[in-house]
This record gives structure tokens, C-alpha cells and sequence, in this order.
């Protein structure tokens, strides 16, 4: 199958690169279109992808549908940062997939017809999907990871979290007294989280891999403001490592993990305190449920999964 990806590049989540690399390690042939221009400032580029000039970017991706023929198109998150002009100038095209991970309003409505499908990675997403009358065909296709080296060797027993950091994850981590790990640039700014091992440095993809794969487990705090029921890559990703995910309790859930046997969840701080000490007075069960994770992970969870369920969606031979 020939997947054209359009997307965002060369940002922290890797939105387009992850699912390229999964696509390619699986076979298909795949082409990338970036359409941002990383080293333009976030003041340029919404002038840069106004309407006016998302003409001549609808002329280049024409032009790359024509010399590349992909089977399927997937653009990753356009509602937000694509002016329709793009989607709404191309002709001779293959079906088109939309994969929504933000939250939205009723005002997207028209960008979401220009699509054959939107897939949204939240079930709560797609209820909203429904609920403002969209005309295209929406589905439920969560997050995924990419297939990669599979690590072994000695974890630190604390957890990993690597994270922008709201209030939310503030107010819940300064409750949480064992040390966990924590990445990003803005925990070092938090005086109440003293007590947790800080590293403020944006963390790349294949440092993220390291660190899951040197820790006791992967936590994961919604983000209060993206999240209705919905998973992020951080409940896939460090099972590629076997790495257990440590999770707040998210709708979802169910609908990807085993709870208890695939996936620990927790609901408070006090169940985090708790669980986070079960954990490191026995290691043992963590390896255990990452390990069944990871099998889960690589027989469902990968992104070729998730791309060849969406040509599947649209008539696509995979």
C-alpha cells in the first residue's frame, strides 16, 4: 500500500514520523508532507497557512499526489491548524483520512466534510463528531506505537514521566511522595515538586525509548485540557520497551488494555502513593504486566494497525 502522511514534523509527539517508520518497517511505501515550517515562529505561521496562501500548498501536495499515487491519504490533526483551501482544492485524489487527537467545536464542520473519513483518537470526540451533524464518516481509532528495538536491562525504581506540565499534573504530583522522574522543560519551574527528580531538556524519540526502558514504569496523567476518554501515546509507546504504564483512570481504556493484567490504573493521589509502592517492593509483577502489554502493543497497537484498519475503512486494499 502507498500512504501519503500530511502532518506536522519535527515536533515532540512525531505524529507523522512515528507512523511513517511503523508503516515502512511493515512493507508499505510511504511519502511525507510537512506542512509546517519548523523554524518559523508560532506568530508566522498562521499567517503563512491562511486561506490566501494555502492555495499554493494545495498546489504542492496536488503535486505530490500525482508523481507519488498514494493509495490513502492521512493528515494528522487538520481541524486546528490547516486552512481548508488545501483539502478543498485537490482533484484526482485518493480517500482521505482526517485523525483528529484535539478537542474541537462545531465550527469544524466544514473542514470535516472535506474528508472521506475522521478517525478521532477519544470516544468522546466522536460523540461530539455526531453530536454537530458532521457529514463524513467518523470512527473511535486511538493512538498507537511504532514497532522498535525491544530493550532489556536494569530499571530505576521510580517511574518515568516525560510531559509538559499543567496545573493538573502539578496539583496531582505534589500529592505523590516517592521520587518519580519527570522530563520536560517547565517541571524544573515547580518549587512544590522539589521532592521528584527534575530534567528539564525536551526529550527526543530515541531518548524517550532509553528512559522507559530504564525505569520501574511509564506514568501517564491526562492532559486536562486534550482529554475527554481518550489515550495518548504515552499508554502505548512504553510498551514497545516493556515498560508497564501506570494510568489514570480514562474511558478508554478497557476498549485497548486488560486493567490489572496489560495495564495498572490508578484513580487519586493516594491509589498513585499506593500502587507506586506495590510496584517498587515488587518489581517482578511490573516486568510482568509489561510484558503482557507489549505483546498486546505489537499484536494490535502499532500504527501500521491503525492506518491498514483506516484503508480497510475506505475500501483500500492494504
Amino acid at each position: 500500500m502507498r500512504v501519503l502522511l500530511f502532518g506536522k514534523t519535527r515536533n515532540v509527539a512525531r505524529l507523522v514520523e512515528d507512523p511513517a517508520e511503523d508503516l515502512r518497517l511493515a512493507g508499505h511505501s510511504v511519502s511525507v508532507f510537512p506542512y509546517r515550517a519548523t523554524k518559523l515562529t508560532k506568530t508566522l505561521e498562521p499567517w503563512l497557512l491562511s486561506e490566501r496562501l494555502g492555495v499554493p500548498l494545495a498546489t504542492l501536495l496536488q503535486r505530490r499526489i500525482d508523481a507519488f499515487g498514494p493509495d490513502l491519504i492521512v493528515a494528522f490533526g487538520p481541524f486546528h491548524w490547516l486552512p481548508p483551501a488545501i483539502f478543498g482544492r485537490l482533484r484526482n485524489r485518493p480517500p482521505m483520512v482526517a485523525w483528529i487527537g484535539d478537542l474541537f467545536g462545531a465550527e469544524m464542520a466544514a473542514t470535516a466534510a472535506l474528508f472521506d473519513i475522521v478517525a478521532y483518537t477519544d470516544t468522546g470526540m466522536l460523540e461530539r463528531h455526531d453530536q454537530f451533524g458532521f457529514t463524513s464518516v467518523g470512527t473511535y481509532l486511538p493512538l498507537a506505537a511504532t514497532r522498535g528495538a525491544i530493550a532489556r536491562g536494569e530499571r530505576q525504581p521510580s517511574l518515568a514521566f516525560v510531559a509538559s506540565a499543567t496545573a493538573h499534573r502539578r496539583t496531582l504530583l505534589a500529592q505523590v511522595r516517592q521520587p518519580i522522574a519527570l522530563f520536560g522543560p517547565d517541571w524544573p519551574k515547580a518549587p512544590e515538586l522539589a521532592h521528584h527528580q527534575r530534567d528539564g531538556r525536551k526529550i527526543g524519540g530515541t531518548e524517550l525509548a532509553r528512559i522507559y526502558a530504564s525505569h520501574l514504569g511509564a506514568l501517564n496523567i491526562r492532559h486536562e485540557h486534550n482529554v475527554i476518554n481518550g489515550l495518548n501515546q504515552r499508554h502505548f509507546a512504553p510498551y514497545i520497551v516493556g515498560t508497564p504504564v501506570v494510568a489514570d483512570a480514562q474511558g478508554d481504556i478497557e476498549r485497548c488494555f486488560d486493567p490489572g493484567r496489560e495495564i495498572f490504573i490508578y484513580r487519586d493521589a493516594e491509589d498513585l502513593n499506593a500502587l507506586q509502592a506495590e510496584l517498587r517492593a515488587d518489581p517482578g509483577k511490573a516486568a510482568q504486566v509489561g510484558l503482557a502489554g507489549q505483546r498486546r502493543v505489537l499484536a494490535e497497537h502499532t500504527y501500521t494497525h491503525r492506518i491498514e484498519s483506516m484503508a480497510a475503512m475506505a475500501g483500500v486494499s492494504a
